[in-house]
Protein backbone atom coordinates (compact mmCIF):
# COMPACT_ATOMS: atom_id res chain seq x y z
CA UNK A 1 0.00 0.00 0.00
CA UNK A 2 1.18 3.66 -1.08
CA UNK A 3 2.49 5.55 2.13
CA UNK A 4 3.41 8.91 1.99
CA UNK A 5 7.12 9.50 2.83
CA UNK A 6 8.67 12.60 3.72
CA UNK A 7 12.77 12.62 2.85
CA UNK A 8 14.55 15.22 4.64
CA UNK A 9 17.37 16.54 3.24
CA UNK A 10 18.31 16.68 -0.70
CA UNK A 11 21.99 15.53 -0.58
CA UNK A 12 23.03 12.42 -3.23
CA UNK A 13 21.48 10.30 0.16
CA UNK A 14 17.80 12.07 -0.12
CA UNK A 15 17.78 11.89 -3.86
CA UNK A 16 18.48 8.48 -3.66
CA UNK A 17 15.86 7.66 -1.01
CA UNK A 18 13.41 9.52 -2.84
CA UNK A 19 14.03 8.04 -5.90
CA UNK A 20 14.16 4.87 -4.09
CA UNK A 21 10.52 5.12 -2.20
CA UNK A 22 8.86 6.54 -5.37
CA UNK A 23 9.94 3.35 -7.35
CA UNK A 24 8.54 1.51 -4.62
CA UNK A 25 4.77 3.69 -5.27
CA UNK A 26 5.04 5.79 -2.44
CA UNK A 27 4.01 9.01 -2.52
CA UNK A 28 7.55 11.02 -1.71
CA UNK A 29 8.10 14.97 -0.52
CA UNK A 30 11.32 15.79 -0.68
CA UNK A 31 11.94 18.89 1.78
CA UNK A 32 15.77 20.87 1.31
CA UNK A 33 16.59 24.10 3.49
CA UNK A 34 18.37 25.53 0.70
CA UNK A 35 17.91 26.79 -2.26
CA UNK A 36 19.41 23.93 -4.74
CA UNK A 37 19.86 20.31 -3.66
CA UNK A 38 23.48 18.70 -3.38
CA UNK A 39 24.06 19.02 0.24
CA UNK A 40 28.32 18.79 0.13
CA UNK A 41 28.29 17.51 -3.57
CA UNK A 42 26.63 20.66 -4.85
CA UNK A 43 28.87 23.30 -6.18
CA UNK A 44 29.00 27.33 -6.23
CA UNK A 45 29.66 30.02 -8.66
CA UNK A 46 32.13 32.71 -7.36
CA UNK A 47 34.46 35.16 -9.47
CA UNK A 48 34.06 33.33 -12.34
CA UNK A 49 35.06 29.86 -10.75
CA UNK A 50 32.73 26.95 -10.28
CA UNK A 51 33.61 25.14 -7.04
CA UNK A 52 32.59 21.34 -6.03
CA UNK A 53 31.81 22.36 -2.27
CA UNK A 54 33.16 18.56 -1.15
CA UNK A 55 33.32 15.10 -2.68
CA UNK A 56 36.24 15.04 -5.49
CA UNK A 57 37.24 11.18 -5.71
CA UNK A 58 34.94 9.50 -7.94
CA UNK A 59 34.71 5.60 -8.11
CA UNK A 60 32.25 2.85 -8.20
CA UNK A 61 30.63 4.47 -11.38
CA UNK A 62 28.08 1.21 -11.85
CA UNK A 63 26.54 2.27 -8.19
CA UNK A 64 25.05 4.85 -10.31
CA UNK A 65 24.51 3.33 -13.54
CA UNK A 66 22.63 0.71 -11.25
CA UNK A 67 20.23 3.55 -10.01
CA UNK A 68 19.29 4.84 -13.58
CA UNK A 69 19.07 1.34 -14.43
CA UNK A 70 16.43 0.28 -11.66
CA UNK A 71 14.56 3.70 -12.80
CA UNK A 72 14.54 1.81 -15.68
CA UNK A 73 16.50 4.87 -17.91
CA UNK A 74 20.46 5.03 -19.30
CA UNK A 75 22.64 7.25 -16.80
CA UNK A 76 24.92 8.22 -19.40
CA UNK A 77 21.58 10.65 -20.51
CA UNK A 78 21.91 12.54 -17.51
CA UNK A 79 25.23 12.23 -16.48
CA UNK A 80 28.62 11.31 -18.17
CA UNK A 81 31.75 10.57 -16.85
CA UNK A 82 35.12 10.40 -18.05
CA UNK A 83 37.82 8.04 -16.59
CA UNK A 84 41.28 9.66 -15.25
CA UNK A 85 44.82 8.47 -15.95
CA UNK A 86 46.64 9.00 -13.28
CA UNK A 87 45.61 7.73 -9.67
CA UNK A 88 47.63 10.63 -8.12
CA UNK A 89 50.48 12.72 -8.76
CA UNK A 90 51.98 12.15 -5.51
CA UNK A 91 55.05 14.91 -4.61
CA UNK A 92 57.39 12.81 -2.05
CA UNK A 93 60.63 12.89 -0.83
CA UNK A 94 61.37 15.77 -3.66
CA UNK A 95 60.37 13.85 -6.33
CA UNK A 96 57.09 13.40 -8.23
CA UNK A 97 55.26 10.18 -9.20
CA UNK A 98 52.19 10.08 -11.52
CA UNK A 99 50.36 6.85 -10.09
CA UNK A 100 48.37 5.46 -12.75
CA UNK A 101 45.10 4.59 -12.45
CA UNK A 102 44.77 1.06 -13.33
CA UNK A 103 46.25 -2.14 -11.82
CA UNK A 104 48.93 -3.09 -14.29
CA UNK A 105 50.32 0.11 -15.35
CA UNK A 106 50.49 0.86 -11.42
CA UNK A 107 52.14 -2.10 -10.98
CA UNK A 108 54.61 -2.04 -13.21
CA UNK A 109 55.18 1.49 -12.68
CA UNK A 110 55.65 0.21 -8.88
CA UNK A 111 58.24 -2.25 -10.27
CA UNK A 112 60.51 -0.22 -11.46
CA UNK A 113 60.43 1.16 -8.12
CA UNK A 114 60.74 -1.76 -5.84
CA UNK A 115 59.78 -5.13 -7.10
CA UNK A 116 58.95 -5.66 -3.59
CA UNK A 117 56.14 -3.86 -3.13
CA UNK A 118 54.76 -4.65 -6.14
CA UNK A 119 55.00 -8.36 -5.40
CA UNK A 120 53.14 -7.30 -1.90
CA UNK A 121 50.74 -5.02 -4.12
CA UNK A 122 49.53 -7.65 -6.86
CA UNK A 123 49.47 -10.12 -3.76
CA UNK A 124 47.13 -7.34 -1.68
CA UNK A 125 44.38 -7.19 -4.69
CA UNK A 126 44.77 -10.71 -5.27
CA UNK A 127 43.12 -10.99 -1.68
CA UNK A 128 40.58 -8.03 -2.00
CA UNK A 129 39.63 -9.67 -5.84
CA UNK A 130 38.97 -12.89 -4.00
CA UNK A 131 36.78 -11.38 -0.99
CA UNK A 132 35.61 -8.42 -2.52
CA UNK A 133 32.13 -10.24 -3.79
CA UNK A 134 31.43 -12.02 -0.71
CA UNK A 135 31.99 -7.76 1.02
CA UNK A 136 29.72 -6.56 -1.82
CA UNK A 137 26.85 -9.26 -0.84
CA UNK A 138 27.12 -8.59 2.49
CA UNK A 139 27.58 -4.76 2.47
CA UNK A 140 26.24 -2.90 -0.70
CA UNK A 141 22.65 -5.32 -0.43
CA UNK A 142 20.87 -4.68 2.83
CA UNK A 143 22.05 -2.85 6.22
CA UNK A 144 24.43 -5.05 8.33
CA UNK A 145 22.15 -5.86 11.79
CA UNK A 146 24.08 -8.44 13.68
CA UNK A 147 27.34 -9.66 13.60
CA UNK A 148 26.42 -13.38 12.61
CA UNK A 149 25.75 -11.40 9.15
CA UNK A 150 29.48 -11.18 8.93
CA UNK A 151 29.68 -15.45 8.77
CA UNK A 152 29.97 -16.27 5.00
CA UNK A 153 33.57 -18.24 3.33
CA UNK A 154 34.87 -14.83 1.95
CA UNK A 155 34.75 -12.85 4.94
CA UNK A 156 36.29 -15.67 6.93
CA UNK A 157 39.02 -16.15 4.34
CA UNK A 158 39.59 -12.04 4.25
CA UNK A 159 40.04 -12.38 8.06
CA UNK A 160 42.44 -15.21 7.96
CA UNK A 161 44.13 -13.35 5.58
CA UNK A 162 44.56 -10.08 7.08
CA UNK A 163 43.76 -10.96 10.73
CA UNK A 164 41.62 -8.57 12.27
CA UNK A 165 43.20 -8.77 15.67
CA UNK A 166 45.71 -6.47 13.82
CA UNK A 167 45.00 -2.68 13.24
CA UNK A 168 45.21 -1.23 9.25
CA UNK A 169 48.60 0.58 10.13
CA UNK A 170 50.24 -3.30 10.82
CA UNK A 171 48.43 -4.45 7.95
CA UNK A 172 50.28 -1.81 5.75
CA UNK A 173 53.32 -2.13 7.48
CA UNK A 174 53.72 -5.81 7.01
CA UNK A 175 53.10 -5.72 3.29
CA UNK A 176 54.98 -2.73 2.12
CA UNK A 177 58.62 -1.57 2.59
CA UNK A 178 59.28 1.39 1.10
CA UNK A 179 57.79 4.46 2.62
CA UNK A 180 55.71 5.73 -0.87
CA UNK A 181 53.17 3.16 -0.68
CA UNK A 182 53.06 3.37 3.56
CA UNK A 183 51.99 6.88 3.07
CA UNK A 184 49.81 6.71 0.47
CA UNK A 185 47.32 3.95 2.36
CA UNK A 186 47.96 5.66 5.68
CA UNK A 187 45.01 8.17 5.03
CA UNK A 188 42.42 5.56 3.52
CA UNK A 189 40.51 4.59 7.38
CA UNK A 190 40.10 8.79 7.59
CA UNK A 191 38.29 8.40 4.35
CA UNK A 192 35.50 6.33 6.21
CA UNK A 193 36.05 8.33 9.88
CA UNK A 194 38.48 5.71 11.03
CA UNK A 195 41.59 5.42 12.36
CA UNK A 196 44.58 3.27 11.06
CA UNK A 197 45.29 1.80 14.86
CA UNK A 198 41.82 -0.37 14.23
CA UNK A 199 41.05 -2.50 11.73
CA UNK A 200 40.01 -0.89 8.67
CA UNK A 201 38.33 -2.85 5.56
CA UNK A 202 36.95 0.75 4.22
CA UNK A 203 40.69 1.63 4.34
CA UNK A 204 41.50 -1.01 1.86
CA UNK A 205 38.00 -1.08 -0.60
CA UNK A 206 38.70 2.65 -0.99
CA UNK A 207 42.09 2.28 -3.24
CA UNK A 208 41.04 -1.36 -4.35
CA UNK A 209 38.51 0.35 -6.07
CA UNK A 210 40.35 3.17 -7.47
CA UNK A 211 43.34 0.61 -8.84
CA UNK A 212 40.86 -1.71 -10.41
CA UNK A 213 37.75 0.26 -11.74
CA UNK A 214 39.07 3.46 -12.15
CA UNK A 215 38.79 6.93 -10.74
CA UNK A 216 36.45 9.45 -12.71
CA UNK A 217 35.63 13.16 -13.19
CA UNK A 218 31.40 13.87 -14.06
CA UNK A 219 31.25 16.43 -17.00
CA UNK A 220 29.99 19.61 -15.73
CA UNK A 221 32.37 18.21 -12.07
CA UNK A 222 30.92 16.48 -9.26
CA UNK A 223 27.85 18.17 -8.77
CA UNK A 224 26.39 16.85 -11.98
CA UNK A 225 25.67 13.67 -10.15
CA UNK A 226 23.18 15.53 -7.69
CA UNK A 227 22.07 17.28 -10.90
CA UNK A 228 21.46 14.45 -12.62
CA UNK A 229 20.21 12.85 -9.49
CA UNK A 230 17.21 15.40 -8.99
CA UNK A 231 16.35 15.31 -12.68
CA UNK A 232 15.87 11.33 -11.86
CA UNK A 233 13.87 12.54 -8.98
CA UNK A 234 11.45 15.00 -10.67
CA UNK A 235 10.52 12.72 -13.80
CA UNK A 236 9.77 9.73 -11.68
CA UNK A 237 7.38 11.75 -9.91
CA UNK A 238 9.20 12.91 -6.47
CA UNK A 239 8.07 16.67 -4.78
CA UNK A 240 10.80 18.48 -4.28
CA UNK A 241 10.24 21.86 -1.98
CA UNK A 242 13.48 24.35 -1.00
CA UNK A 243 14.16 26.78 0.68
CA UNK A 244 12.41 25.39 3.89
CA UNK A 245 13.62 24.74 6.95
CA UNK A 246 12.07 21.65 9.64
CA UNK A 247 11.78 23.14 13.15
CA UNK A 248 9.95 20.37 14.93
CA UNK A 249 8.92 16.78 14.19
CA UNK A 250 5.84 15.60 15.94
CA UNK A 251 5.52 12.60 17.62
CA UNK A 252 2.72 10.12 18.39
CA UNK A 253 1.80 7.71 21.18
CA UNK A 254 2.77 4.67 19.16
CA UNK A 255 6.63 5.28 19.26
CA UNK A 256 6.58 6.72 15.26
CA UNK A 257 6.81 9.96 13.96
CA UNK A 258 3.47 11.77 13.26
CA UNK A 259 4.14 15.18 11.10
CA UNK A 260 6.54 17.95 10.66
CA UNK A 261 6.60 21.46 10.75
CA UNK A 262 8.30 23.88 8.35
CA UNK A 263 9.93 27.60 9.91
CA UNK A 264 6.74 29.23 7.80
CA UNK A 265 4.47 27.35 9.35
CA UNK A 266 3.73 25.05 7.05
CA UNK A 267 2.69 21.32 8.48
CA UNK A 268 3.30 17.99 6.37
CA UNK A 269 1.69 14.79 8.39
CA UNK A 270 3.25 11.73 7.22
CA UNK A 271 3.87 7.59 7.34
CA UNK A 272 7.67 7.58 7.06
CA UNK A 273 10.64 9.66 7.30
CA UNK A 274 13.51 9.46 5.69
CA UNK A 275 16.24 11.90 7.02
CA UNK A 276 19.40 12.77 4.71
CA UNK A 277 20.30 15.32 7.74
CA UNK A 278 23.03 13.69 10.38
CA UNK A 279 21.30 11.54 12.86
CA UNK A 280 22.11 14.26 15.18
CA UNK A 281 21.03 16.96 13.87
CA UNK A 282 17.68 14.82 13.00
CA UNK A 283 17.44 13.52 16.81
CA UNK A 284 17.86 17.31 17.85
CA UNK A 285 14.28 18.61 16.00
CA UNK A 286 13.01 16.03 19.04
CA UNK A 287 14.93 17.47 21.66
CA UNK A 288 17.08 14.94 21.85
CA UNK A 289 20.58 14.72 21.96
CA UNK A 290 23.91 12.67 20.45
CA UNK A 291 26.19 10.98 22.43
CA UNK A 292 30.01 10.12 21.65
CA UNK A 293 32.93 11.58 20.25
CA UNK A 294 32.83 12.58 16.95
CA UNK A 295 34.84 10.68 14.03
CA UNK A 296 37.45 12.55 11.52
CA UNK A 297 36.62 15.54 9.43
CA UNK A 298 38.28 17.58 7.03
CA UNK A 299 40.07 21.15 6.51
CA UNK A 300 39.60 22.65 3.05
CA UNK A 301 40.54 25.39 1.04
CA UNK A 302 38.77 26.67 -2.30
CA UNK A 303 41.47 29.17 -4.25
CA UNK A 304 40.72 30.58 -7.15
CA UNK A 305 44.05 31.64 -8.42
CA UNK A 306 44.85 33.83 -11.11
CA UNK A 307 47.54 32.15 -13.29
CA UNK A 308 47.53 29.02 -14.74
CA UNK A 309 49.09 26.15 -13.20
CA UNK A 310 50.18 23.03 -15.05
CA UNK A 311 52.43 21.44 -12.19
CA UNK A 312 49.48 19.16 -11.25
CA UNK A 313 47.49 16.46 -12.39
CA UNK A 314 43.78 16.47 -11.43
CA UNK A 315 44.06 14.42 -8.09
CA UNK A 316 47.74 15.25 -6.31
CA UNK A 317 49.07 14.45 -2.76
CA UNK A 318 51.86 16.11 -1.25
CA UNK A 319 53.31 14.21 1.06
CA UNK A 320 55.97 15.70 3.82
CA UNK A 321 59.04 13.74 4.71
CA UNK A 322 57.99 12.97 8.18
CA UNK A 323 54.78 11.76 7.13
CA UNK A 324 54.61 9.32 9.67
CA UNK A 325 54.49 12.14 12.63
CA UNK A 326 51.65 13.57 10.25
CA UNK A 327 49.25 10.80 10.82
CA UNK A 328 50.41 10.00 14.64
CA UNK A 329 49.19 13.91 15.34
CA UNK A 330 45.78 13.22 13.57
CA UNK A 331 45.51 9.20 14.63
CA UNK A 332 46.47 9.45 17.96
CA UNK A 333 47.17 13.25 18.98
CA UNK A 334 43.80 13.96 17.47
CA UNK A 335 45.34 17.20 16.46
CA UNK A 336 45.55 19.23 12.93
CA UNK A 337 49.00 18.16 11.74
CA UNK A 338 51.92 20.31 11.94
CA UNK A 339 53.29 19.14 8.40
CA UNK A 340 49.88 17.87 7.42
CA UNK A 341 49.61 15.63 3.96
CA UNK A 342 47.35 17.83 1.61
CA UNK A 343 45.32 16.28 -1.17
CA UNK A 344 44.81 18.86 -4.04
CA UNK A 345 42.28 18.95 -6.39
CA UNK A 346 42.88 20.60 -9.86
CA UNK A 347 39.96 20.81 -11.98
CA UNK A 348 41.14 23.37 -14.71
CA UNK A 349 42.70 20.83 -16.71
CA UNK A 350 40.26 18.41 -17.10
CA UNK A 351 37.52 20.87 -17.31
CA UNK A 352 38.76 24.59 -18.45
CA UNK A 353 35.36 26.29 -17.71
CA UNK A 354 35.98 25.52 -13.94
CA UNK A 355 38.00 28.87 -13.65
CA UNK A 356 38.34 31.75 -15.88
CA UNK A 357 41.21 32.23 -18.82
CA UNK A 358 44.72 31.58 -17.86
CA UNK A 359 43.61 30.96 -13.97
CA UNK A 360 43.57 27.99 -11.88
CA UNK A 361 40.56 26.22 -9.70
CA UNK A 362 42.52 24.91 -6.64
CA UNK A 363 40.93 22.55 -3.78
CA UNK A 364 43.15 21.55 -1.06
CA UNK A 365 41.86 18.75 1.70
CA UNK A 366 43.31 17.93 4.56
CA UNK A 367 41.79 15.29 6.98
CA UNK A 368 41.62 16.44 10.41
CA UNK A 369 39.97 15.76 14.13
CA UNK A 370 36.09 17.20 13.86
CA UNK A 371 35.28 19.57 17.25
CA UNK A 372 36.65 18.52 20.03
CA UNK A 373 37.17 19.85 23.40
CA UNK A 374 41.20 20.83 23.13
CA UNK A 375 40.75 22.24 19.51
CA UNK A 376 39.57 26.33 19.05
CA UNK A 377 38.68 26.01 15.18
CA UNK A 378 37.55 29.55 15.51
CA UNK A 379 41.69 30.15 16.09
CA UNK A 380 43.22 27.31 14.18
CA UNK A 381 41.68 27.90 11.01
CA UNK A 382 44.50 30.69 10.37
CA UNK A 383 46.73 28.31 11.71
CA UNK A 384 45.81 25.75 9.49
CA UNK A 385 45.52 27.75 6.36
CA UNK A 386 49.51 28.62 7.02
CA UNK A 387 50.86 25.09 7.39
CA UNK A 388 48.83 24.13 3.98
CA UNK A 389 50.06 27.18 1.89
CA UNK A 390 53.73 26.05 3.60
CA UNK A 391 53.18 22.25 2.55
CA UNK A 392 52.65 23.75 -0.96
CA UNK A 393 56.05 25.86 -1.20
CA UNK A 394 58.01 23.04 0.13
CA UNK A 395 57.20 20.78 -3.62
CA UNK A 396 57.50 24.77 -5.01
CA UNK A 397 54.50 25.70 -5.92
CA UNK A 398 54.68 29.51 -3.49
CA UNK A 399 51.32 31.24 -3.39
CA UNK A 400 51.37 35.11 -3.72
CA UNK A 401 48.25 36.83 -1.55
CA UNK A 402 47.77 38.83 -4.68
CA UNK A 403 47.42 35.88 -6.93
CA UNK A 404 44.02 34.79 -5.09
CA UNK A 405 41.34 36.14 -7.00
CA UNK A 406 38.78 34.20 -4.63
CA UNK A 407 38.85 31.66 -1.26
CA UNK A 408 36.49 29.39 0.37
CA UNK A 409 37.44 27.70 3.43
CA UNK A 410 35.23 25.27 5.42
CA UNK A 411 36.52 23.82 8.92
CA UNK A 412 34.65 21.36 11.23
CA UNK A 413 32.36 24.83 12.48
CA UNK A 414 31.33 24.93 8.60
CA UNK A 415 30.32 20.98 8.55
CA UNK A 416 28.31 21.88 12.09
CA UNK A 417 26.76 25.11 11.63
CA UNK A 418 25.80 25.07 8.00
CA UNK A 419 25.52 21.10 7.51
CA UNK A 420 24.37 19.98 10.92
CA UNK A 421 27.29 17.51 11.19
CA UNK A 422 27.49 16.20 14.66
CA UNK A 423 30.12 17.87 16.07
CA UNK A 424 31.59 18.97 12.34
CA UNK A 425 32.46 15.65 11.63
CA UNK A 426 31.42 14.33 8.03
CA UNK A 427 30.97 10.63 9.88
CA UNK A 428 29.15 11.05 12.67
CA UNK A 429 30.37 9.23 16.13
CA UNK A 430 33.76 7.88 16.39
CA UNK A 431 34.54 4.61 15.26
CA UNK A 432 34.80 3.37 18.94
CA UNK A 433 31.49 4.13 20.02
CA UNK A 434 30.01 1.98 16.50
CA UNK A 435 28.18 -1.29 16.20
CA UNK A 436 30.50 -3.89 15.62
CA UNK A 437 33.68 -3.00 17.23
CA UNK A 438 33.67 0.35 14.43
CA UNK A 439 33.87 -2.27 11.55
CA UNK A 440 30.33 -0.45 10.20
CA UNK A 441 28.64 2.72 10.93
CA UNK A 442 24.68 2.99 12.71
CA UNK A 443 21.81 1.04 10.32
CA UNK A 444 19.95 2.72 8.56
CA UNK A 445 17.02 2.29 11.09
CA UNK A 446 16.62 4.71 14.21
CA UNK A 447 16.89 2.88 17.44
CA UNK A 448 13.73 4.55 18.87
CA UNK A 449 11.59 5.60 16.56
CA UNK A 450 9.83 3.10 14.31
CA UNK A 451 9.19 4.82 10.98
CA UNK A 452 12.50 7.01 10.99
CA UNK A 453 15.36 6.30 8.64
CA UNK A 454 18.58 7.95 7.94
CA UNK A 455 20.76 8.12 4.20
CA UNK A 456 24.21 9.65 4.32
CA UNK A 457 27.73 9.14 4.96
CA UNK A 458 27.65 8.56 8.72
CA UNK A 459 25.15 5.31 8.24
CA UNK A 460 25.41 2.22 6.71
CA UNK A 461 27.11 1.25 3.86
CA UNK A 462 29.46 4.04 5.08
CA UNK A 463 31.09 6.90 3.81
CA UNK A 464 31.64 7.99 -0.17
CA UNK A 465 28.91 9.32 -2.75
CA UNK A 466 28.69 5.23 -3.83
CA UNK A 467 28.02 4.62 -0.34
CA UNK A 468 25.58 7.57 0.04
CA UNK A 469 23.52 6.70 -2.99
CA UNK A 470 23.74 2.60 -1.47
CA UNK A 471 22.46 4.35 1.86
CA UNK A 472 19.07 6.16 0.25
CA UNK A 473 18.17 2.59 -1.39
CA UNK A 474 18.26 0.69 2.28
CA UNK A 475 16.17 3.09 3.98
CA UNK A 476 13.58 3.48 0.95
CA UNK A 477 13.78 -0.76 1.21
CA UNK A 478 13.12 -0.69 4.90
CA UNK A 479 10.01 1.91 4.52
Amino acid sequence: MAKQVVVLGGGVGGLSAAIYARLYGHDVLLIERHETLGGKARSIEEAGYRFDLGPSIIILKRIYEQLFKDAGRSMDKYIKFNRLDTLSRTFFGGNVYDLPASRPRLLEFLKAIDPGDERALSRLLDIMERAVPGIESLVFNRPIESVLQMVNPRMIALGTKLNLRESYKMWIDRWFEQPLMKAFFYGFPSYAGQSYDRPSIAGLMIPYYMITEGVYFPEGGVSAIPAGLEKLAREVGVEIVTGQRVIHLQTNTGGKLSSLRLQGGAEYKFDALISNLDRSATRALLGLQERGKPSYSYFTMHLGLKRRNVDFAHHNLVIPDNFLVSFEDLYRQRQFPQQPVIYLNETTSEDPSTAPAGCTNLFAVVSSPACEAHLDWRTLEAEAKKRVFAGLEKIGFEIQPWEIETEITQTPITFEERDGNFRGSLYGIDEADRPMGGMFPPSVRDRDFRNLFYAGGSVQPGAGLPMVVLSGKFAAAQV
